[in-house]
Protein backbone atom coordinates (compact mmCIF):
# COMPACT_ATOMS: atom_id res chain seq x y z
CA UNK A 1 0.00 0.00 0.00
CA UNK A 2 1.40 3.59 -0.88
CA UNK A 3 -0.64 6.35 -1.00
CA UNK A 4 -0.06 10.36 -0.34
CA UNK A 5 -3.14 12.95 1.21
CA UNK A 6 -3.18 16.03 3.26
CA UNK A 7 -2.74 16.15 6.60
CA UNK A 8 -5.82 17.95 7.83
CA UNK A 9 -7.84 15.40 6.06
CA UNK A 10 -6.20 11.97 7.63
CA UNK A 11 -6.30 14.15 10.93
CA UNK A 12 -9.90 14.63 10.74
CA UNK A 13 -10.61 11.02 9.91
CA UNK A 14 -8.85 9.55 12.65
CA UNK A 15 -10.38 12.36 14.97
CA UNK A 16 -13.80 10.68 13.96
CA UNK A 17 -13.02 7.05 13.74
CA UNK A 18 -11.39 6.83 17.28
CA UNK A 19 -14.28 7.29 18.92
CA UNK A 20 -15.22 3.84 18.74
CA UNK A 21 -11.89 2.08 19.91
CA UNK A 22 -12.40 1.15 23.49
CA UNK A 23 -10.29 2.75 26.26
CA UNK A 24 -9.43 -0.71 27.34
CA UNK A 25 -10.94 -3.55 24.89
CA UNK A 26 -11.06 -7.68 25.13
CA UNK A 27 -8.85 -8.18 22.05
CA UNK A 28 -5.55 -6.22 21.89
CA UNK A 29 -6.38 -5.45 18.20
CA UNK A 30 -9.53 -3.16 19.17
CA UNK A 31 -6.92 -0.86 19.83
CA UNK A 32 -5.49 -0.38 16.55
CA UNK A 33 -7.81 1.73 13.37
CA UNK A 34 -7.97 -0.45 9.81
CA UNK A 35 -6.23 1.38 6.86
CA UNK A 36 -7.63 0.66 3.08
CA UNK A 37 -7.39 1.32 -0.13
CA UNK A 38 -10.98 1.51 -1.39
CA UNK A 39 -12.24 2.93 -5.02
CA UNK A 40 -9.35 5.52 -5.35
CA UNK A 41 -9.39 6.55 -1.52
CA UNK A 42 -8.40 5.52 1.89
CA UNK A 43 -11.04 3.71 3.99
CA UNK A 44 -10.44 4.24 7.77
CA UNK A 45 -12.52 2.20 10.50
CA UNK A 46 -12.25 1.26 14.21
CA UNK A 47 -14.76 -0.40 16.14
CA UNK A 48 -15.07 -1.59 20.13
CA UNK A 49 -17.22 -4.59 18.54
CA UNK A 50 -20.71 -2.95 19.70
CA UNK A 51 -20.00 0.40 17.45
CA UNK A 52 -18.04 0.44 14.48
CA UNK A 53 -17.14 3.75 12.59
CA UNK A 54 -15.78 4.25 9.20
CA UNK A 55 -14.96 7.47 6.93
CA UNK A 56 -13.63 8.16 3.85
CA UNK A 57 -10.24 10.60 3.48
CA UNK A 58 -9.37 11.45 -0.60
CA UNK A 59 -6.10 10.55 -1.26
CA UNK A 60 -3.47 9.74 -4.37
CA UNK A 61 -3.00 6.30 -4.38
CA UNK A 62 0.28 4.63 -5.84
CA UNK A 63 -0.81 0.82 -4.71
CA UNK A 64 -3.51 -0.82 -3.23
CA UNK A 65 -3.49 -1.98 0.37
CA UNK A 66 -4.42 -2.58 3.99
CA UNK A 67 -2.54 -2.70 7.40
CA UNK A 68 -4.14 -2.22 11.34
CA UNK A 69 -2.14 0.17 13.42
CA UNK A 70 -1.97 1.48 16.80
CA UNK A 71 -4.35 3.87 17.02
CA UNK A 72 -3.47 6.68 19.33
CA UNK A 73 -0.19 6.76 18.53
CA UNK A 74 -1.49 7.15 14.61
CA UNK A 75 -3.98 10.06 15.94
CA UNK A 76 -1.17 11.70 18.39
CA UNK A 77 1.32 11.57 15.38
CA UNK A 78 -0.94 13.29 12.65
CA UNK A 79 -2.69 15.45 14.58
CA UNK A 80 0.87 17.55 15.54
CA UNK A 81 2.06 17.20 12.02
CA UNK A 82 2.09 20.42 9.95
CA UNK A 83 -0.31 20.88 7.38
CA UNK A 84 1.01 19.31 4.44
CA UNK A 85 1.18 16.69 2.32
CA UNK A 86 1.87 13.33 4.04
CA UNK A 87 3.26 10.38 2.42
CA UNK A 88 2.34 6.90 3.36
CA UNK A 89 3.62 3.66 2.66
CA UNK A 90 3.33 -0.18 3.87
CA UNK A 91 6.81 -2.24 4.14
CA UNK A 92 5.61 -5.92 5.43
CA UNK A 93 3.57 -4.77 8.45
CA UNK A 94 5.35 -1.52 8.81
CA UNK A 95 3.30 1.44 8.34
CA UNK A 96 6.09 4.70 6.91
CA UNK A 97 5.15 8.19 7.36
CA UNK A 98 6.75 10.92 5.67
CA UNK A 99 5.76 14.62 5.73
CA UNK A 100 7.62 17.99 5.65
CA UNK A 101 11.38 16.99 7.20
CA UNK A 102 9.61 14.33 9.86
CA UNK A 103 9.68 10.37 8.74
CA UNK A 104 7.77 8.24 11.20
CA UNK A 105 7.43 4.22 11.70
CA UNK A 106 4.55 2.29 12.95
CA UNK A 107 4.71 -1.36 13.61
CA UNK A 108 0.99 -2.32 12.40
CA UNK A 109 -0.47 -5.77 12.46
CA UNK A 110 -1.85 -7.64 9.24
CA UNK A 111 -5.82 -6.53 8.34
CA UNK A 112 -6.64 -9.81 8.12
CA UNK A 113 -6.58 -10.26 12.15
CA UNK A 114 -8.86 -7.26 12.59
CA UNK A 115 -12.42 -8.28 13.27
CA UNK A 116 -14.97 -8.02 10.17
CA UNK A 117 -16.83 -4.29 10.27
CA UNK A 118 -20.45 -4.73 10.50
CA UNK A 119 -22.76 -4.45 7.14
CA UNK A 120 -26.38 -4.64 6.34
CA UNK A 121 -27.16 -6.94 3.00
CA UNK A 122 -30.43 -5.57 2.46
CA UNK A 123 -31.56 -1.92 3.75
CA UNK A 124 -35.11 -3.18 5.48
CA UNK A 125 -35.89 0.12 6.84
CA UNK A 126 -34.50 3.34 6.07
CA UNK A 127 -35.29 7.50 6.66
CA UNK A 128 -33.85 10.74 6.49
CA UNK A 129 -33.28 12.90 9.53
CA UNK A 130 -32.25 16.68 9.95
CA UNK A 131 -28.49 15.74 11.97
CA UNK A 132 -28.99 18.95 13.42
CA UNK A 133 -32.48 18.17 14.94
CA UNK A 134 -31.53 14.91 15.81
CA UNK A 135 -28.56 15.44 17.27
CA UNK A 136 -30.20 18.04 19.37
CA UNK A 137 -33.13 15.53 20.28
CA UNK A 138 -30.57 12.88 20.89
CA UNK A 139 -28.58 15.14 23.69
CA UNK A 140 -32.00 15.85 25.44
CA UNK A 141 -32.54 11.76 26.15
CA UNK A 142 -29.73 10.26 26.14
CA UNK A 143 -28.50 11.47 29.74
CA UNK A 144 -31.07 10.11 31.29
CA UNK A 145 -30.30 6.72 30.31
CA UNK A 146 -28.47 3.98 32.57
CA UNK A 147 -24.62 3.28 32.55
CA UNK A 148 -25.39 -0.17 34.89
CA UNK A 149 -24.38 -2.93 32.10
CA UNK A 150 -25.77 -5.13 34.31
CA UNK A 151 -29.39 -3.71 33.08
CA UNK A 152 -28.20 -3.53 29.09
CA UNK A 153 -32.23 -2.63 28.55
CA UNK A 154 -31.79 0.78 29.64
CA UNK A 155 -28.26 2.05 29.10
CA UNK A 156 -30.21 2.37 25.65
CA UNK A 157 -32.24 5.34 23.65
CA UNK A 158 -36.17 3.73 22.57
CA UNK A 159 -36.99 5.01 19.16
CA UNK A 160 -40.19 4.11 17.44
CA UNK A 161 -41.35 5.36 14.28
CA UNK A 162 -44.28 6.23 12.78
CA UNK A 163 -46.41 8.60 10.55
CA UNK A 164 -43.54 10.66 9.93
CA UNK A 165 -43.01 11.18 13.54
CA UNK A 166 -39.90 9.95 15.71
CA UNK A 167 -40.02 9.68 19.51
CA UNK A 168 -36.89 8.80 21.02
CA UNK A 169 -36.64 7.89 25.10
CA UNK A 170 -34.46 6.79 27.53
CA UNK A 171 -34.46 6.14 31.42
CA UNK A 172 -32.80 4.69 34.13
CA UNK A 173 -35.74 3.62 36.34
CA UNK A 174 -35.52 6.79 38.30
CA UNK A 175 -35.99 9.57 35.38
CA UNK A 176 -37.32 9.46 31.87
CA UNK A 177 -36.65 11.77 28.89
CA UNK A 178 -39.10 11.58 26.43
CA UNK A 179 -38.51 13.88 22.59
CA UNK A 180 -40.42 13.87 19.47
CA UNK A 181 -38.87 15.00 15.90
CA UNK A 182 -40.58 14.89 12.52
CA UNK A 183 -38.97 12.92 9.82
CA UNK A 184 -38.21 13.40 6.27
CA UNK A 185 -38.09 10.80 3.74
CA UNK A 186 -39.20 7.48 4.64
CA UNK A 187 -39.89 3.86 3.31
CA UNK A 188 -40.78 2.83 7.06
CA UNK A 189 -44.34 2.04 7.84
CA UNK A 190 -43.66 1.82 11.59
CA UNK A 191 -40.79 0.36 13.97
CA UNK A 192 -38.91 0.33 16.80
CA UNK A 193 -35.37 -0.19 17.71
CA UNK A 194 -33.29 0.15 21.41
CA UNK A 195 -30.01 1.69 20.26
CA UNK A 196 -26.82 1.96 22.56
CA UNK A 197 -26.86 5.41 24.13
CA UNK A 198 -23.50 5.39 23.80
CA UNK A 199 -23.70 5.27 20.16
CA UNK A 200 -26.35 7.14 19.83
CA UNK A 201 -24.17 10.53 21.61
CA UNK A 202 -21.34 9.49 19.32
CA UNK A 203 -23.92 9.85 16.15
CA UNK A 204 -24.88 13.32 17.49
CA UNK A 205 -20.80 14.62 18.08
CA UNK A 206 -20.64 13.23 14.94
CA UNK A 207 -22.95 14.63 12.43
CA UNK A 208 -24.28 17.47 14.42
CA UNK A 209 -22.48 20.19 11.88
CA UNK A 210 -23.49 18.34 8.72
CA UNK A 211 -24.99 20.07 5.88
CA UNK A 212 -26.34 16.33 4.55
CA UNK A 213 -29.25 14.67 5.34
CA UNK A 214 -28.42 11.93 8.22
CA UNK A 215 -29.85 8.68 6.85
CA UNK A 216 -30.88 5.56 9.41
CA UNK A 217 -31.03 1.98 8.24
CA UNK A 218 -31.97 -0.33 10.21
CA UNK A 219 -31.96 -4.21 9.53
CA UNK A 220 -34.13 -6.28 12.35
CA UNK A 221 -32.54 -9.76 10.73
CA UNK A 222 -29.37 -8.42 11.35
CA UNK A 223 -29.61 -6.42 14.29
CA UNK A 224 -27.90 -3.80 13.20
CA UNK A 225 -28.89 0.14 13.14
CA UNK A 226 -26.96 2.31 10.45
CA UNK A 227 -26.27 6.08 10.83
CA UNK A 228 -24.25 7.16 7.34
CA UNK A 229 -23.81 10.99 6.18
CA UNK A 230 -21.66 12.51 3.11
CA UNK A 231 -18.53 10.14 4.01
CA UNK A 232 -18.81 8.72 7.26
CA UNK A 233 -20.81 5.39 8.37
CA UNK A 234 -21.48 4.54 12.16
CA UNK A 235 -23.11 0.82 12.60
CA UNK A 236 -24.44 -0.50 15.99
CA UNK A 237 -26.09 -3.40 17.27
CA UNK A 238 -29.56 -3.08 18.07
CA UNK A 239 -30.45 -4.17 21.82
CA UNK A 240 -32.39 -7.36 22.48
CA UNK A 241 -35.06 -7.16 24.75
CA UNK A 242 -38.70 -6.05 25.49
CA UNK A 243 -38.48 -2.05 26.84
CA UNK A 244 -40.87 -0.64 30.00
CA UNK A 245 -44.19 0.77 28.91
CA UNK A 246 -42.88 4.08 30.16
CA UNK A 247 -46.11 5.73 29.01
CA UNK A 248 -47.74 4.58 32.48
CA UNK A 249 -45.94 6.07 34.55
CA UNK A 250 -46.58 9.70 33.08
CA UNK A 251 -48.94 11.68 35.20
CA UNK A 252 -52.15 12.57 33.37
CA UNK A 253 -53.26 14.61 36.53
CA UNK A 254 -51.01 16.73 38.06
CA UNK A 255 -52.77 19.95 40.24
CA UNK A 256 -50.02 21.30 41.38
CA UNK A 257 -47.98 23.38 39.22
CA UNK A 258 -44.64 25.97 38.58
CA UNK A 259 -43.68 27.85 36.21
CA UNK A 260 -40.24 29.60 37.32
CA UNK A 261 -37.14 30.93 35.34
CA UNK A 262 -34.18 28.28 34.07
CA UNK A 263 -31.36 29.97 34.83
CA UNK A 264 -32.44 31.27 38.67
CA UNK A 265 -33.80 27.62 39.26
CA UNK A 266 -30.11 26.40 37.87
CA UNK A 267 -28.17 28.72 40.18
CA UNK A 268 -30.40 28.01 43.29
CA UNK A 269 -29.93 24.53 42.89
CA UNK A 270 -26.01 24.53 42.36
CA UNK A 271 -25.92 26.61 45.47
CA UNK A 272 -27.82 24.35 47.19
CA UNK A 273 -25.37 20.94 45.87
CA UNK A 274 -22.63 22.47 48.02
CA UNK A 275 -24.35 21.52 50.55
CA UNK A 276 -25.15 18.29 49.50
CA UNK A 277 -23.01 14.90 50.20
CA UNK A 278 -22.66 12.58 47.50
CA UNK A 279 -23.61 9.51 48.01
CA UNK A 280 -27.14 8.64 49.82
CA UNK A 281 -27.63 12.05 50.82
CA UNK A 282 -27.99 14.37 47.85
CA UNK A 283 -30.81 15.23 48.14
CA UNK A 284 -32.58 18.49 47.70
CA UNK A 285 -35.95 19.69 48.50
CA UNK A 286 -38.03 22.06 46.65
CA UNK A 287 -41.35 23.76 48.23
CA UNK A 288 -43.78 25.03 45.80
CA UNK A 289 -45.32 27.81 48.00
CA UNK A 290 -48.98 28.79 46.73
CA UNK A 291 -47.57 32.60 47.59
CA UNK A 292 -45.84 32.05 44.23
CA UNK A 293 -42.80 30.83 45.29
CA UNK A 294 -39.79 28.01 45.07
CA UNK A 295 -38.02 27.51 48.27
CA UNK A 296 -34.71 25.15 47.49
CA UNK A 297 -33.15 24.28 50.36
CA UNK A 298 -30.45 21.35 51.55
CA UNK A 299 -31.57 18.17 54.09
CA UNK A 300 -27.31 16.99 54.48
CA UNK A 301 -27.01 18.64 58.34
CA UNK A 302 -23.47 17.79 58.76
CA UNK A 303 -21.85 20.39 56.31
CA UNK A 304 -24.79 23.46 57.30
CA UNK A 305 -27.80 24.60 55.48
CA UNK A 306 -28.85 26.44 52.60
CA UNK A 307 -32.06 27.85 51.21
CA UNK A 308 -32.83 29.88 48.37
CA UNK A 309 -35.57 31.43 47.07
CA UNK A 310 -37.16 31.95 43.23
CA UNK A 311 -40.22 33.81 42.04
CA UNK A 312 -42.64 31.49 40.47
CA UNK A 313 -46.46 31.48 38.96
CA UNK A 314 -48.04 28.67 41.04
CA UNK A 315 -50.97 27.28 40.74
CA UNK A 316 -52.54 24.16 43.49
CA UNK A 317 -52.15 23.55 47.16
CA UNK A 318 -48.32 24.10 48.76
CA UNK A 319 -46.35 21.13 48.12
CA UNK A 320 -43.15 19.96 49.92
CA UNK A 321 -41.06 17.15 47.16
CA UNK A 322 -37.61 15.86 47.54
CA UNK A 323 -34.73 14.87 44.15
CA UNK A 324 -31.76 14.11 43.63
CA UNK A 325 -29.68 16.95 42.80
CA UNK A 326 -27.45 15.45 40.27
CA UNK A 327 -30.89 14.27 38.53
CA UNK A 328 -32.17 18.36 38.56
CA UNK A 329 -28.60 19.22 37.62
CA UNK A 330 -28.41 16.79 34.66
CA UNK A 331 -31.91 17.99 33.36
CA UNK A 332 -30.90 21.54 33.65
CA UNK A 333 -27.91 21.85 32.14
CA UNK A 334 -29.01 19.51 28.85
CA UNK A 335 -32.38 21.46 27.72
CA UNK A 336 -32.69 24.79 26.38
CA UNK A 337 -35.13 27.77 27.49
CA UNK A 338 -35.76 30.71 29.57
CA UNK A 339 -39.06 28.98 31.93
CA UNK A 340 -39.24 25.54 33.41
CA UNK A 341 -42.81 24.33 33.88
CA UNK A 342 -42.76 21.86 36.80
CA UNK A 343 -45.89 19.67 37.07
CA UNK A 344 -46.66 17.39 40.52
CA UNK A 345 -49.73 15.93 42.04
CA UNK A 346 -47.99 15.00 45.02
CA UNK A 347 -44.50 14.14 47.17
CA UNK A 348 -44.25 9.97 45.91
CA UNK A 349 -45.36 9.89 42.45
CA UNK A 350 -43.88 10.92 38.71
CA UNK A 351 -43.03 14.80 38.33
CA UNK A 352 -42.88 16.29 35.27
CA UNK A 353 -40.22 19.08 33.93
CA UNK A 354 -40.71 20.82 31.04
CA UNK A 355 -39.28 24.09 28.96
CA UNK A 356 -40.89 26.63 27.61
CA UNK A 357 -39.46 26.70 23.80
CA UNK A 358 -39.10 23.19 23.66
CA UNK A 359 -41.60 21.22 22.00
CA UNK A 360 -42.72 17.81 22.22
CA UNK A 361 -40.37 17.19 24.70
CA UNK A 362 -40.73 16.25 28.84
CA UNK A 363 -38.88 14.96 31.94
CA UNK A 364 -39.63 13.21 34.87
CA UNK A 365 -37.99 12.43 37.37
CA UNK A 366 -39.22 10.35 40.77
CA UNK A 367 -39.24 12.34 43.90
CA UNK A 368 -36.73 10.29 46.84
CA UNK A 369 -39.37 10.34 49.93
CA UNK A 370 -38.81 12.63 52.88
Amino acid sequence: MKFSCLQENLNKGLQIITRAVPAKGSLPILSNVLISTDNGRIKLAATNLETAITTYVNASIDKEGSITVPAKVLKELVANLHPSTIEIKMDNDILHLKSDNTKSKLNGTDAKDYPELPSISKDETSLELDPTVFAQAVSMVTFASSMDESRPIFTGVFITYEKGKMVLAATDGFRLSEKSISVGKSDAKKFTALIPAKTLAEVSKVFASSTSPLKMILSENENLALFSSEDTTIATRIIDGQYPDYKKIIPTIAPVKAVFNAGEFLEAVRLTTVFVKEGTNNTIKLRVDPEGLIKISSLNNETGTHESEIPAETEGEMLEIAFSSKYLLDFLNNVKGEKINMEASSNSTACIFKTDVTEDFLHIIMPIQL
